[in-house]
């Protein structure tokens, strides 16, 4: 069937059409090129909406003939709504998250010091050659937590983005670990709190070239690759209505926050994740952005670099990438920096006894209950360890790291009675007179010293 809104466009073209065909007759319009505009004008009339006339030019009067059409414009249509059928909560507890450095400290100085282009690390939330820091454009911190059905990613900027900023904030998906990114949702900064699918792209490699053939370093320019090159998603239209979402924070003017279906990346268990904003380029078929410009191109937001300042790659900032599902081992390309477990040093022990005696071996009367502390360091050094004796007298300090200690006997702690107690070993009082003995020492790895004993002489008073 035709549709009556190009039946009213059609018309006056058929009729210029058969206009021509009769004036080129013989004797001009016969009766059959008649014949066919009153057929013309029967059909537009049985189509058209009641009440509607369409007047058919004669084709006798050279004015109608020659006469152009009556402007033949298309009626206003209403704007498609998209009928959205779920939209996104509030993000659950964080499941994953990593930070990013701030370059507010020196934006005076119109620089930053964390920018490294060789591994897609960037630090550039300045403006090109003239270096104005943007402060809506300097991520501090990325979350991801989980809502089934939505996955959620909250940005953290230095400040809020301005009215009616021009900038993109988004989300790059890893899904097999390779350094390769799979998927990018990228989404126009949104106006308020209220979860908008407007200006929200949700693109996917579907030829495995981001990245290049390193993924993660930088690779020469090569015009044949063409990144992220598949939206399947794009304001509300493609896949389906409600695949991606952006809004500000209610909370945090200078948070935004992305959600997405969990389904869009496969409900994949275990990947790797990390955040953009982006006011310059935005562009996911260019994804890497240090494979589609080389570093003369791009330009450096280090002030010590002869490629300073910033040029095609400005206006931008992104994060390492962090794991969700698994703990990473830091092998993983573009993985945060993960700190090297300190080797634990070798570990060993001293031991001895607490006697009552006149000898410096232990005799048969031995103290228990008696506090006895070490400390790092030489003598009197004390506050490392503390320990009591046991009801043989014994005392043990052990998981020690080599190094010098001293052990010493607290006397107040000795057996209470009616006379006190005198020091017989180690020989002598250490100064001042009746103070409480020591021991000081060097343990040598793994090592153990035994036989730190302390003897002690009952005194008649």
């Amino acid at each position: 069937m035709v549709h009556k809104r190009s039946l009213r466009i059609l018309l006056p073209i058929f009729v210029l059409l058969i206009s021509a065909l009769a004036c080129s007759m013989p004797g001009g319009a016969g009766p059959a090129a008649t014949q066919t505009m009153e057929a013309l004008a029967t059909i537009v009339e049985a189509n058209l909406p009641s009440g509607e006339a369409t007047k058919v030019p004669d084709a006798t009067n050279p004015a109608d003939a020659t006469q152009p059409p009556a402007e033949a414009t298309e009626e206003a249509l209403p704007t498609p709504t998209v009928a959205h059928q779920i939209q996104p909560s509030n993000p659950g507890s964080i499941k994953s998250f990593m930070t990013d450095r701030s370059s507010a400290s020196l934006a005076s100085e119109r620089r930053a010091n964390a920018d490294n282009f060789d591994i897609n690390l960037l630090e550039r939330p300045f403006t090109t050659q003239v270096m104005d820091y943007q402060e809506h454009l300097d991520i501090t911190r990325a979350e991801l937590s989980m809502g089934p059905p939505w996955v959620y990613v909250t940005i953290f900027l230095e400040g809020p983005p301005p009215a009616g900023s021009e900038a993109a904030y988004g989300v790059e998906v890893d899904l097999d670990i390779d350094g390769h990114g799979d998927w990018l949702i990228l989404a126009d900064a949104p106006p308020d709190s209220v979860w908008t699918t407007d200006g929200v792209r949700a693109c996917r490699d579907a030829d495995a070239d981001v990245g290049g053939p390193t993924a993660m370093i930088s690779d020469n320019p090569n015009s044949a690759r063409d990144g992220y090159e598949k939206c399947v998603f794009d304001s509300g239209y493609g896949i389906g209505p409600d695949e991606a979402w952006i809004r500000r924070d209610p909370g945090h003017a200078d948070r935004i926050q992305i959600a997405f279906l969990y389904s869009l990346i496969g409900n994949d268990g275990e990947f790797m994740w990390g955040a953009w904003s982006d006011e310059t380029i935005k562009d996911p078929t260019w994804f890497d952005y240090h494979d589609h410009f080389t570093l003369v191109e791009a330009g450096s937001p280090a002030s010590e670099s002869s490629q300073y300042p910033l040029k095609t790659m400005a206006s931008l900032d992104n994060t390492c990438r962090w794991a969700y599902g698994f703990t990473p081992t830091g092998s993983e390309p573009g993985v945060c920096y993960i700190p090297p477990t300190p080797t634990p040093l070798p570990q060993g022990s001293i031991s001895g006894y607490v006697y009552a005696g006149y000898s410096s071996s232990p005799s048969s009367e031995r103290l228990q209950n008696v506090t006895v502390t070490l400390g790092q360091g030489s003598c009197s050094s004390s506050g490392y360890k503390s320990t009591i004796t046991n009801s043989d007298g014994y005392y043990s300090f052990t998981q020690l790291p080599p190094g010098t200690y001293c052990v010493t006997v607290i006397k107040s702690t000795l057996p209470s009675a009616s006379y006190g107690w005198g020091t017989i070993y180690p020989s002598g009082f250490p100064s001042p007179p009746g103070a409480n003995p020591y021991h000081q020492m060097d343990l040598t790895p793994n090592g153990t010293i035994n036989d730190v004993n302390f003897g002690f002489q009952r005194i008649i008073g």
